[in-house]
């Protein structure tokens, strides 16, 4: 090969650009999915796509759990375990000291015929 051909093969192979391949996601190549950190009181939420989904469609979902979220919040319900739990606990308290185990034993027994 003559000089004139060696820099012309020198200059082909500069001129290349080598484009990485898009990760292959397992089922498509749309939206990865999402995760919004827990903030305000609201948990945290995951929406997996792993590829099946559009961004659209991701952003949809976690509007929608976000709105969720909110009303759950919102009602600030108590539960009949934190109900329960808050009863025991205010006997308890209220029991002479030594004898709070044996109440609290008491008060589960009488739950569990119950069938609280």
């Amino acid at each position: 090969m003559t000089d004139d051909q060696l820099f012309i093969a020198k200059i082909k192979t500069i001129g290349t650009i080598v484009k990485p391949d898009k990760e292959q996601l397992p089922y498509g190549n749309k939206s990865r999915g999402r995760l919004v950190e827990s903030e305000g009181g609201r948990r945290a939420i995951f929406v997996p796509s792993w590829g099946a989904l559009e961004k659209e469609e991701v952003d949809y979902y976690v509007e929608k759990a976000q709105d969720d979220e909110d009303a759950r919040i919102k009602k600030n319900e108590i539960t009949p375990m934190k109900e329960n739990i808050g009863k025991l606990t205010t006997s308890a308290r209220l029991a002479p000291r030594g004898k709070r185990a044996k109440v609290i034993k008491e008060i589960i027994e009488e739950n569990r015929k119950d069938g609280i």
